[in-house]
């Protein structure tokens, strides 16, 4: 019976490569769940390098984003999209994706979001939502630009 699961698994792997690459999705930089993660980022590249092809990159958090557009020299990203945290639920993989130029940022508060890593931020696609959060656990509020550069000086 156990060498019929293992042939079974094989066959799968064999005629089915990314078959498994469906049950998770690990960010390209760090190899956590990127889908459990409540900062995750979604980037389409559309030009890409000798180290990166073009497709679809998924990321724990901002932080890893960072690292990878350092090594992406040279590409083209068409889209970034982030997890909008107000819209997280206990449920896996929860959250409306958003566009990462147009969300405010919690930064320096006291909630630490799962599935990410340092500096924690939350993403969120209304201002007054992000404000009820800093009125919660305090913070700063950022804009993208401004939150993309906190996370390059926390390098």
């Amino acid at each position: 019976m156990k060498l019929r699961r293992i042939l079974a698994l094989t066959l799968c792997l064999i005629l089915f490569p990314g078959f498994f690459a469906l049950a998770s999705e690990r960010c390209i930089m760090c190899g956590m769940d990127a889908a459990k993660s409540e900062t995750k980022f979604v980037v389409q590249v559309a030009t890409g390098t000798r180290d990166v092809p073009p497709g679809r990159y998924s990321f724990c958090c901002l932080h890893c984003l960072v690292l990878f557009k350092a090594r992406l020299k040279g590409g083209k990203i068409t889209s970034i999209m982030v997890r909008d945290y107000s819209t997280v639920t206990e449920k896996y993989d929860s959250g409306e994706m958003i566009e990462a130029g147009k969300a405010f940022y919690l930064v320096e508060m006291g909630l630490r979001p799962k599935g990410s890593m340092v500096p924690f931020m939350l993403a969120f696609s209304h201002q007054e939502t992000a404000e009820r959060f800093k009125k919660a656990y305090g913070g700063r509020i950022l804009n993208w630009e401004e939150v993309w550069k906190y996370t390059q000086a926390c390098d």
